[in-house]
């Protein structure tokens, strides 16, 4: 059974990074869960469908470089509710606002050194404890990896 990943992320412009390491994750045999984009307006609430999907993840993935949507806020609060494995990457910019609401949690994107994050989100994968899916844990790693370096070279 593959690992399922949901990918919660900040505002439509976060989108297109969770599009990549859908695509990415998707190649390798991950099944990634990534809202729809309306589901990112300033009204927008926890749809039906992301909620199950949610719920159906093993571990949760948020990517916050602009800001924190209503929606986006919900989903990770529930992943905390829910006790799911949750990584937040963040831009720089938000750390300190993140870092007490996720103690750990938080890999933060430094441009200039991007194995840094990389290194980070190994040590997470690690600690998510997924011992029977240990190499789709591998080849999500690299995935991300590799989304971190693509995220980079767009700024």
């Amino acid at each position: 059974m593959a690992l399922k990943l949901y990918i919660a992320y900040g505002t439509a412009a976060d989108q297109v990074i969770a599009l990549r390491l859908q695509a990415l994750a998707a190649v390798n045999g991950l099944s990634v869960y990534v809202p729809p984009a309306y589901t990112r307006q300033p009204t927008a609430v926890l749809d039906s469908q992301s909620d199950i999907r949610l719920r159906e993840s093993d571990v949760i993935i948020g990517v916050i470089t602009v800001a924190i949507s209503e929606v986006c806020r919900q989903e990770l609060n529930t992943a905390k509710d829910l006790e799911k494995k949750t990584i937040v990457i963040a831009a720089p910019a938000l750390a300190s606002w993140l870092e007490p609401h996720f103690p750990g949690n938080l890999v933060v994107i430094n441009p200039l050194d991007p194995a840094v994050a990389e290194q980070a989100i190994v040590e997470f994968l690690k600690k998510t404890e997924l011992a029977q899916q240990a190499k789709s844990a591998l080849i999500a790693l690299g995935t991300l990896a590799l989304g971190l370096w693509l995220f980079t070279r767009q700024d």
